[in-house]
């Protein structure tokens, strides 16, 4: 059996657990309007077949101080050995400490790293973006973007305004992106997530592992439509008949 990682990355409290709520249709973690509330990688199952192939989403703990990080890291020999080596306290040195437990997780255990971005800011704005790419550039996963907080529904032509702009920007930096797409933490929508699905197929390397994604991408979408069908089996038994 194969299992599938894809692990939720971000600077602090921009929106993880959230995201991670609304994909598995679970309460699952604690949502706080504070920084480093997720202390832990926590892992949770998305799509099980009968033949133990899995696909897992872990909800891994925010960055934080990252600028002031890749500073320091850049003057280091062995950047990445350096950071995970470190000995921080999780009190005192919160952001640092909740920035290497994010990485040596990614570094273990990810398929695809799923990196949110709060998409309410401009671009150039996202200061921790940058610092944040460099640290994912230096253990080289996969790396998918998805731009929460987009707002209220709009036509479509402006959203893909918005994707294009971050993945430009992203570009212009170098940034190691295989993909940008929408994806609000606050709202469910089934096409968005399968197209999530695919395009992680596609970030795989081609073989067992690519095939096995497609296995669970297309359970997924099996799922979601035997929701859609009982919901409406469910509204036309509700349905009153009209009186004579």
């Amino acid at each position: 059996s194969i299992t599938i990682a894809l692990s939720l990355v971000s600077h602090t409290n921009v929106g993880k657990t959230t995201l991670a709520r609304t994909l598995l249709s679970q309460d699952v973690g604690e949502v706080r309007d504070a920084t480093h509330v997720t202390e832990f990688a926590d892992e949770h199952v998305l799509v099980a077949l009968p033949d133990g192939d899995t696909l897992a989403l872990w909800d891994t703990p925010g960055f934080g101080d990252t600028a002031r990080l890749t500073r320091r890291l850049r003057g280091t020999e062995r950047p990445l050995g350096w950071l995970l080596s470190q000995v921080w306290d999780r009190v005192a040195d919160r952001p640092f400490w909740a920035t290497q437990q994010a990485l040596r997780h990614v570094r273990e255990r990810s398929d695809v790293v799923l990196y949110l971005v709060n998409a309410a800011e401009e671009p150039a704005a996202a200061g921790y973006v940058a610092p944040e790419m460099e640290l994912l550039a230096w253990i080289g996963k996969p790396v998918i973007v998805l731009l929460n907080q987009l707002g209220a529904p709009r036509p479509p032509a402006d959203e893909a305004a918005d994707v294009e702009r971050w993945r430009a920007h992203l570009t212009a930096q170098g940034a190691p992106v295989r993909d940008v797409l929408p994806m609000d933490a606050f709202a469910r929508c089934w096409v968005q997530e399968l197209t999530l699905l695919r395009r992680v197929e596609q970030a795989l390397p081609d073989g067992e592992r690519r095939q096995a994604m497609a296995r669970l991408a297309q359970a997924w979408q099996q799922q979601r439509e035997r929701q859609f069908d009982a919901a409406l089996d469910m509204l036309e038994d509700c349905e009153i008949a009209p009186e004579d």
